[in-house]
């Protein structure tokens, strides 16, 4: 099928989305968490369930799961559940040089075109 790019691609994504930040950016990764409203217990947990979730969404497109419409549909409602408590909660990010929050949209439209073509399927 044409759309073996764009499974790749979101697995790409995810699998960063969820490795960079505890390699890299746990420091500011905590601090973003604590902005957004979670109490100092709670960052540490949060942040490691996001990686793991966004890393099981990476696997998860390599696997057969990447043909079940609910697959993507889960993967969008977690792109807008972020997006939308970053948006009220860190509004400043709208402003951001390097555009995090507008980069969803089109994430956003890619998986909803992910989960469209997998329910049509057989």
């Amino acid at each position: 099928m044409g759309s073996h790019y764009l499974v790749y691609s979101m697995a790409f994504l995810w699998l960063w989305s969820g490795i960079q930040p505890a390699l890299f950016a746990l420091p500011q990764s905590l601090d973003l968490l604590a902005r957004v409203g979670f109490q100092a217990a709670y960052c540490l947990p949060m942040f490691a369930l996001s990686c793991a979730l966004d890393i099981a969404f990476g696997l998860g497109c390599c696997t057969r799961l990447r043909d079940c419409a609910w697959f993507w549909a889960a993967q969008a409602a977690v792109v807008l559940g972020y997006s939308v408590i970053i948006a009220f909660r860190l509004p400043e990010m709208w402003a951001h040089p390097f555009a995090p929050l507008v980069k969803n949209v089109p994430i956003l439209a890619m998986l909803v075109y992910l989960c469209n073509v997998r329910r049509m399927q057989p």
